[in-house]
């Protein structure tokens, strides 16, 4: 059962938009939609409530359906079921509107980033994966996908990747976000994480044009020609981040039909032309079998 964590070094990494687009290819392609779930890990909730908005999520914190109660409830030695805490979006996200959705949570007595402090003071890097487990998350589930806050609070993606077979870095293809993120990955594994994630550059080429001419030279999949020259301290800044993490070799491009006014909450032909090429190799690094992606998207 394949659990993907996504994590990143920085904030407006677009972590949230690659953990609803994988969620959303696998329930469109890889398994029945009710099949799949949406663990929102990040204490501000961010993919919960552009999915739902904030009155829905307020109404989920006050039913008790929340990451937040759930370990409330495990840690009081009650038996805990993922489908008493999870919530399926319906017509409010049509992308996702099956799949189930793990909140964070909150209430007038704390909230889930309380309950992660608490996890870490008690040597607890493995709660999330235990939760996981004995809530039976992982027996009704064939695809579970864990969004996180950024690396800036290391513990969420820690918990993140603890509980995952899997993490994928969500990036751009700049120097600053690069090294970062190689930094990143050298902190995890000298904390004792010995992890290899996938790296997908996430961006739009057509802003960063001299960035996109580097990344077709090293063989990334861009539609279009290259307009700019190269840059050789980027290029190396690349290979260097292949020796921390498997890149996928196409990028996820910035398109409207992504953004958060867009998805999940409208559905569209072109959500799989944009998403299916660089999900689908994702999911192969996970020896799952997507079938052949439509024609790629380009702008008319």
């Amino acid at each position: 059962m394949p659990t993907v964590a996504v994590i990143s070094a920085s904030g407006g990494a677009g972590k949230t938009t690659v953990a609803l687009a994988l969620a959303y290819y696998a329930a469109h392609t890889l398994a029945d939609p009710r099949k799949v779930l949406i663990v929102d890990l990040d204490p501000t909730a961010g993919l919960t409530l552009r999915a739902l908005g904030d009155s829905g999520y307020g109404d989920l914190c006050q039913q008790g359906k929340t990451l937040y109660h759930m370990d409330l409830d495990f840690d009081r030695g009650r038996r805990v079921d993922v489908e008493k805490y999870a919530t399926r979006p319906g017509p409010a996200a049509k992308a996702i509107s099956n799949v189930a959705l793990l909140p964070p949570g909150e209430d007038d007595e704390g909230d889930l980033a309380a309950r992660v402090e608490k996890w870490f003071l008690f040597g607890g890097r493995d709660r999330l994966a235990k939760l996981l487990k004995e809530s039976q998350a992982l027996e009704r589930y064939s695809h579970v996908v864990i969004d996180t806050a950024p690396f800036f609070d290391v513990r969420y993606t820690v918990a993140a990747v603890a509980a995952a077979a899997v993490a994928v870095v969500p990036l751009r293809p700049t120097v600053t976000e690069i090294t970062r993120t190689i930094r990143m990955l050298k902190r995890l594994r000298s904390a004792g994480i010995e992890i290899k994630p996938l790296a997908l550059f996430n961006y739009d080429p057509g802003r960063l044009v001299r960035e996109t001419s580097t990344l077709r030279e090293l063989g990334f999949k861009i539609p279009g020609r290259a307009s700019a020259h190269p840059d050789q301290k980027l290029r190396q800044l690349v290979e260097r981040l292949t020796a921390e993490a498997t890149p996928i070799k196409t990028v996820l491009q910035y398109k409207r039909e992504l953004t958060d006014l867009e998805f999940p909450r409208t559905s569209s032909d072109k959500l799989d032309l944009i998403i299916c090429p660089a999900a689908a190799e994702i999911y192969r690094h996970l020896n799952q079998h997507p079938p052949e992606c439509p024609a790629t998207y380009e702008e008319e």
